[in-house]
């Protein structure tokens, strides 16, 4: 090999690296459901005192996991607070001095509040998600160059199983 060849093939690298510089970015799609509750009852409390197998069992457990522990029920300055349904944790988190907002970071919270709409992109268009009467919480697990977010969540269907989804949520919450 000569000293040529290198210098040949500099040209080629540097096209690469700025195509993978200017290509949108993704989240990796690849992931195990390794939720501790997910054979667990439907009818029983997780140690946060959510109910098993719901979306806010699994946000509070991925919370746990990324070091941010929150119980159902939060003491604060002598005052009690309940995270309950996905639709109260906006407000909760308002009134314990979170932050709330419209821009999404891997690790936040998405949340709709009840029968709140977003855009929800699968298999290369844009829909409507729309979440029920109990609003729902997810897990933000990437971010999109376009602001759609890859969301990793127990329920969604009604059926307490996992799923993810590329959405817009309203709002997301820093805890």
């Amino acid at each position: 090999m000569t000293h040529a060849q290198p210098l040949r093939r500099a040209p080629l690298v540097v096209l690469l690296l700025l195509v993978g510089l200017l290509l949108p970015t993704a989240p990796a799609r690849a992931y195990t459901d390794d939720y501790p509750w997910a054979g667990g009852s439907r009818t029983a409390s997780d140690s946060f005192g959510f109910t098993q197998r719901q979306c806010v069992s699994y946000a509070a457990w991925r919370l746990y996991k990324a070091g941010h522990r929150i119980n159902n029920t939060t003491s604060y300055n002598g005052t009690t607070y309940y995270w309950g349904s996905a639709l109260h944790w906006d407000s909760t988190a308002v009134a314990l001095h979170k932050v709330v907002t419209r821009t999404p970071k891997v690790g936040a919270v998405a949340q709709w509040n009840a029968y709140e709409k977003s855009a929800y992109y699968a298999n290369g268009g844009v829909g409507t998600f729309q979440a029920g009467s109990y609003g729902h919480v997810a897990w933000v697990a990437g971010v999109y160059s376009d602001g759609s977010v890859l969301v990793r969540q127990y329920n969604l269907s009604g059926a307490g199983t996992y799923s993810q989804m590329r959405v817009k949520a309203p709002r997301y919450l820093y805890l």
